[in-house]
C-alpha cells in the first residue's frame, strides 16, 4: 500500500483532541456549508509534511488550535507527524514531533515535544515513500542540478480550489518563483523516465571519464617522446644546467648520455637544506620590540636630565639671589649693638618717618640666609653627580640602540640572501619534477601497447555507460510514459461532456499544460473556455498520472486532494444544504459525472489510491452517501464549537 492518511487531528490549547479518520483505499468525501473549515484540510496536510509557512486561514482554526496531526498508513505500518501551530501573527514554527510504528495511538499534546526537524521530516518522509538518491542534471548546466523529494512529490497530489479551476496553472504552487521550474525537472524521475539506479551510473560515468582523461594523457607523454635529435631531452638538461642541477662542465653528444644524466638528476639530485628559508619573522619581530624597548627607556631617561638640570638651574639662580641678599645684610655691623633707637637713622641720626628693624632681626634674618646658602652650596655636587650618571645611563642606552640597529640591518640582508636561496629552490624542484616526469614516460614505451588496451578499455566503458544514460533514450522513455498517461486522460474524458471531447488528450511537460490535439491543430488549456472544462482537465490529469504511479510503484503519496471541483456548477453562494436540485439539468448532470467519474477512478487504482474531496455538493446517491466521511453544516465544523466557549 502506498503513502496515504488514515487521521486528521487537532489539539486545542486546552489539550482536548479532534480527530476525523478517512477511509483507506477510498474516495472520501468531506462535504460541508462554507466557513466550516473544507478547504483548511489541504493547507494542514501541507503544513504538516513540511512546507515553511502555515497557511491555514487566520481565523478561528488559528485562534483555537495549538498542534495539527496526520497520522499516515503505510504499508503494516504508521507515521505520525504533528507540527505546532504557529502564533498568532507568525508564519511558522519549527517544533515537530514524529512517531513511527505498527499501532500508534494519538498521544496527547502534553506528550508532543520537538524531536525532530522540519528539514529532517521531509528526508525522512522522501525515504519512507521510497525516493531514491537522485540528481536532474539541466542541459548546458545552466542551472544547479536538482534532486527530487517529497515536497516536489506533493505538488503532484494537491489541487486546492485556486489550481482546480485555473486555466493557466495546472499543478500545485506551479505558479511561484522557481517552482514550474522544479516541476519540470523531478516530473520525469517521478515517471520513471529515470531508472533507480541512475544517479549511481552517473557517478560511475563520471569517474570512468576521469580515468579516461589520465590515460589519453599518458599515452600522448609516450607517443611525444623525442626524436633522433632528442630537442625535449636536451632542453631539459639546459634548464638543469641553468638552476645549477647539473654542471656546466658536462657535455653530452648522444641521446643515451643526456637520458642517462638526467636520470642521475631524478635519482640522485638532493635539495640543500640550507636553501629554505626559515620563518625570520618570529626573530625580527623581537628585534624590533627590543628597539622600541630601549627608545622608550632612552626617553625616560632623557626626561629625567631636562628635570635635573631645571632644578640644578633654579637652585643656581636661588643661591646667587641669597648671596646678594646676604652681602646687603652684613652691612649691619655697621651699627652698634646699643642703639635701640628705630626712629633715627642710625648712620646720620636724621629722623625716619618709619621705624627700621632692629639691629637682632636683621642679624637674625642674616643667620637664617646664611644656613640655607650652606645647604644650597651642599646639595649642588650631588646634584652634578646624578645628572653625569643620568647622562652615562643615557650613552650605553643609545649604544644599544646603534647595536640593536645593526643587528636588524644585517638579519634584513640575511633575509635577502635567504629569499634568493628560496627561488633557486623553487625553480629546481619544476625542473627535477619535469624530468622525473619524462623520465617516467621515457620508461613506460615499452608498457605503450598495454596502455593502449587500457586506453581501449576505458573507452567502451565510458560509452557503454554514455548509452545507458543517454539523455536520447530517458526522452524516448518519457515520450512512452506520458503516451501512456495520455491515454489514461483520454479514457477518462470520455465519461464527462467537456469541450473536445473525443480529441486525443496529452500531457505537455515543457509547459506543463493539457494539451487536445483536433483536428484543427493542437488546443492548450488556457486556450479552452468555460470553469467546467478547466477544472474537467485538471481532475483528467490528475487521475491519469496517479494510475500511472500507481501501476508502476513510484515513489508518490497515495492520495490526491480535490478542494471544491463542483465549484464550476455549484458555487457557494447556490448551497443548499448540499442539494443540487435546484441546478439546471445540465449542470446537475455535470455535477455527478464529474463525482462519478473520481469515484470509478478511484476503485480502478484500490487499494493503492485514496483521493479526498471537500465540496458544498451532498448528492443523494447510494455510491456519494457511502463516500462521505464528514458532513459539516450546522454547528458541526472542523474546529467544534465548544472549543471557543
Amino acid at each position: 500500500m502506498s503513502l496515504q492518511i488514515a487521521k486528521m487531528i487537532l489539539y486545542s490549547k486546552r489539550g482536548e483532541i479532534r480527530e476525523l479518520p478517512f477511509n483507506l483505499g477510498r474516495l472520501n468525501i468531506v462535504t460541508g456549508a462554507s466557513k466550516t473549515g473544507k478547504s483548511a484540510l489541504v493547507d494542514i496536510v501541507d503544513y504538516c509534511t513540511g512546507r515553511s509557512d502555515c497557511l491555514v486561514p487566520e481565523g478561528k482554526i488559528r485562534e483555537q488550535v495549538a498542534w495539527y496531526g496526520i497520522l499516515f498508513q503505510l504499508n503494516e505500518g504508521q507515521i505520525y507527524v504533528a507540527r505546532r501551530n504557529p502564533a498568532i501573527g507568525e508564519r511558522t514554527d519549527p517544533d515537530v514531533y514524529l512517531l513511527r510504528g505498527t499501532s500508534i495511538e494519538i498521544p496527547p499534546m502534553e506528550r508532543l515535544v520537538k524531536n525532530t526537524t522540519v528539514d529532517a521530516l521531509e528526508k525522512f518522509l522522501g525515504s519512507a515513500i521510497g525516493i531514491s538518491e537522485n540528481e536532474h542534471r539541466p542541459a548546458g548546466f545552466t542551472r544547479p542540478p536538482l534532486e527530487a523529494n517529497f515536497r516536489h512529490a506533493l505538488l503532484l497530489c494537491i489541487q486546492d480550489q485556486n489550481d482546480i479551476d485555473s486555466k493557466q496553472r495546472l499543478f500545485h504552487r506551479q505558479g511561484e518563483d522557481f517552482m514550474s521550474t522544479a516541476i519540470r525537472d523531478t516530473l520525469p524521475y517521478f515517471l520513471g523516465a529515470y531508472d533507480e539506479n541512475h544517479l549511481l551510473k552517473q557517478s560511475q560515468l563520471d569517474q570512468a571519464r576521469r580515468d579516461l582523461r589520465v590515460l589519453e594523457r599518458q599515452l600522448r607523454d609516450v607517443e611525444a617522446v623525442d626524436t633522433s635529435t632528442f630537442p625535449r631531452a636536451r632542453a631539459l638538461m639546459d634548464e638543469a644546467k641553468s638552476v645549477g642541477l647539473i654542471d656546466d662542465r658536462i657535455t653530452t653528444t648522444s641521446y643515451e648520455a643526456t637520458l642517462d644524466a638526467l636520470r642521475h638528476v631524478a635519482e640522485e639530485a638532493r635539495l640543500q637544506d640550507e636553501m629554505v628559508i626559515a620563518d625570520e619573522t618570529e626573530l625580527l619581530s623581537t628585534l624590533r620590540a627590543e628597539r622600541q624597548g630601549l627608545r622608550n627607556e632612552l626617553e625616560q631617561i632623557n626626561a629625567e636630565i631636562r628635570s635635573t638640570r631645571n632644578f640644578t638651574s633654579e637652585t643656581h639662580g636661588y643661591e646667587r639671589e641669597a648671596k646678594e641678599q646676604r652681602a646687603r645684610l652684613s652691612s649691619v655691623a655697621l651699627v652698634s649693638q646699643a642703639d635701640t633707637n628705630h626712629e633715627e637713622c642710625p648712620l646720620c641720626k636724621s629722623h625716619l618717618a618709619e621705624s627700621v628693624p632692629s639691629v637682632n632681626q636683621i642679624n637674625e634674618a642674616l643667620r637664617a640666609l646664611s644656613l640655607q646658602l650652606e645647604a644650597v652650596e651642599a646639595e649642588n655636587p650631588r646634584l652634578l653627580q646624578r645628572l653625569a650618571d643620568l647622562e652615562r645611563q643615557a650613552a650605553m642606552v643609545q649604544d644599544r640602540l646603534q647595536e640593536n640597529q645593526q643587528r636588524i640591518a644585517a638579519r634584513v640582508r640575511e633575509n635577502e640572501l635567504l629569499r634568493t636561496q628560496q627561488d633557486t629552490y623553487i625553480l629546481q624542484a619544476r625542473t627535477i619534477g619535469k624530468i622525473s616526469q619524462y623520465v617516467e614516460s621515457v620508461s613506460s614505451i615499452e608498457a605503450n601497447s598495454s596502455l593502449r588496451m587500457q586506453m581501449e578499455i576505458a573507452r567502451n566503458r565510458v560509452a557503454v555507460l554514455e548509452q545507458e544514460l543517454d539523455p536520447e533514450n530517458a526522452l524516448e522513455r518519457l515520450e512512452t510514459f506520458l503516451n501512456f498517461v495520455a491515454r489514461y486522460m483520454t479514457d477518462f474524458s470520455q465519461k464527462l461532456d467537456l469541450e473536445h471531447r473525443g480529441s486525443q488528450l496529452r500531457l505537455d511537460i515543457r509547459n506543463l499544460t493539457v494539451i487536445a490535439d483536433t483536428v484543427n491543430g493542437p488546443v492548450p488549456l488556457s486556450r479552452m473556455g468555460s470553469g467546467e472544462n478547466w477544472v474537467g482537465y485538471h481532475v483528467l490529469a490528475h487521475l491519469a498520472l496517479h494510475k500511472w504511479f500507481r501501476l508502476k510503484q513510484r515513489p508518490v503519496p497515495g492520495f490526491l486532494f480535490f478542494d471544491q471541483p463542483s465549484q464550476a456548477h455549484y458555487p457557494p453562494e447556490k448551497d443548499a444544504e448540499g442539494a443540487i436540485d435546484s441546478l439546471k439539468d445540465e449542470d446537475q448532470k455535470a455535477v455527478t459525472e464529474l463525482f462519478r467519474l473520481i469515484y470509478e477512478a478511484t476503485g480502478e487504482m484500490a487499494p493503492d489510491m485514496q483521493i479526498i474531496v471537500t465540496d458544498h455538493a451532498d448528492l443523494k446517491l447510494d455510491w456519494f452517501a457511502q463516500s462521505v466521511s464528514a458532513r459539516w453544516r450546522g454547528t458541526e465544523k472542523l474546529v467544534p464549537e465548544f472549543w471557543h466557549q
